[in-house]
């Protein structure tokens, strides 16, 4: 496995591992359906843990069914995924994937775990919530922030009040996709190392106010401490650290408006984030436009600055279209760009896809993806298959 990465980190087009937000966490499926994303998961951001609506938003839909494979007696194992008066919430992602390497130009190709995560999520009152992941796909960390597991407690009163969130999780910066090849969370065209890692989680404290259809709010600190060990090379060659400051806390906003409008059939996102630590500076500005289980539009532009040594931005643009109820297809173009030390480093990417339910809580995946650098350019494909509970 760690070869794998080896093997990839020349182009870092293909992702090993990702405990990154599952299907649902989609904001392209957030437009297609109008609901937010803590409308089917546990966080609100997405990712993670699903609640009752998000499984049971996914429980028929299938090319076919499992009474037509003869595998009705599933029926009551998969009828739901809250247990003790719903008090528990539990789940998993597991994801395999084909996919030729990058550093070559064989013809192999390898099958290769992506992910194998679990979730679990527990109301002991209904005001506290704890919940948790791991990731068993990631043992050997590759980059700097990657975590095999988080979990965090939130206490909100009611819906009126906000939601405190305390742990050990990902912070809430732009969208929460489930593909971390994309250019918004890399280091486009430099050492191709990502800016912020699959897996990513930090010990921090966030308040959440979603109490408005149309409204959600992020206020929180951070300590970065995983990015720690994270380095960039300065103007004179010599490589230090991307904190100047490590142990100093990060502070995080995040707001998102997503008002609903032509009788609910059209879902409009607009929305920005911020994360500041010292001489680091980052700014996501992102949006969608969704007709009611047609079409979604969703952008989103990174901006990230290391006062004087490094520029990074980066803008991601995605069509996903719905023709079926178990199919979805795609087409996403990037740009990215990489400033360090008067040196200009560009990368656009290219890609096709679908997303194909051939049974409920079970999806193919495959991508055509074309990789352009100032150098040379990549094509390739993979099969993913995700199941999911």
């Amino acid at each position: 496995m760690l070869r794998f990465w080896k093997g990839i980190a020349p182009v870092g087009s293909f992702l090993l591992v990702v405990a990154c937000s599952p299907l649902q966490a989609l904001p392209q499926f957030s437009l297609l359906t109008g609901n937010r994303c803590i409308n089917c998961h546990v966080n609100v951001q997405g990712g993670g843990a699903r609640n009752d609506l998000g499984w049971y938003a996914m429980e028929s839909v299938g090319v076919l069914q499992f009474d037509d494979l003869g595998l009705s007696a599933l029926r009551p194992v998969l009828s739901t995924n809250t247990f003790l008066d719903d008090r528990l919430t539990v789940g998993l992602d597991f994801r395999l994937q084909s996919a030729r390497s990058l550093r070559d130009t064989s013809d192999d190709r390898r099958l290769f775990p992506m992910q194998g995560a679990f979730y679990a999520a527990y109301k002991p009152l209904d005001w506290l919530r704890v919940e948790g992941s791991y990731n068993l796909g990631r043992r050997v960390y590759a980059y700097a922030g990657q975590q095999s597991w988080s979990a965090s407690i939130a206490v909100q009163p009611s819906l009126d009040y906000p939601q405190l969130r305390v742990g050990f999780f990902q912070p809430s910066i732009g969208y929460r996709f489930d593909d971390h090849t994309m250019l918004v969370r890399r280091i486009p065209a430099g050492s191709q190392d990502y800016l912020f890692a699959p897996n990513w989680a930090e010990w921090g404290a966030e308040l959440n106010y979603y109490r408005f259809e149309w409204l959600t709010a992020t206020l929180g600190v951070s300590s970065l401490s995983s990015l720690a060990g994270a380095t960039l090379t300065d103007a004179t060659g010599a490589e230090r650290p991307l904190l100047g400051e490590p142990s100093k806390p990060a502070l995080i906003g995040r707001l998102l408006l997503s008002p609903r409008l032509f009788r609910e059939r059209l879902t409009l996102n607009i929305g920005s984030s911020t994360l500041q630590q010292g001489d680091f500076s980052l700014w996501n500005v992102f949006g969608g436009l969704g007709y009611a289980d047609v079409a979604a539009l969703t952008l989103e532009t990174m901006h990230q600055q290391t006062t004087g040594v490094r520029t990074i931005t980066a803008t991601s643009a995605e069509l996903m279209l719905h023709p079926a109820e178990p199919l979805y297809v795609y087409m996403r173009g990037e740009y990215g760009e990489t400033l360090a030390n008067g040196v200009s480093m560009r990368q656009e990417q290219y890609l096709i896809g679908a997303q194909i339910f051939v049974l409920p809580f079970v999806e193919l995946r495959p991508e055509y993806r074309i990789i352009d650098l100032p150098l040379y350019r990549l094509n390739r494909w993979t099969v993913q298959l995700h199941v999911f509970y």
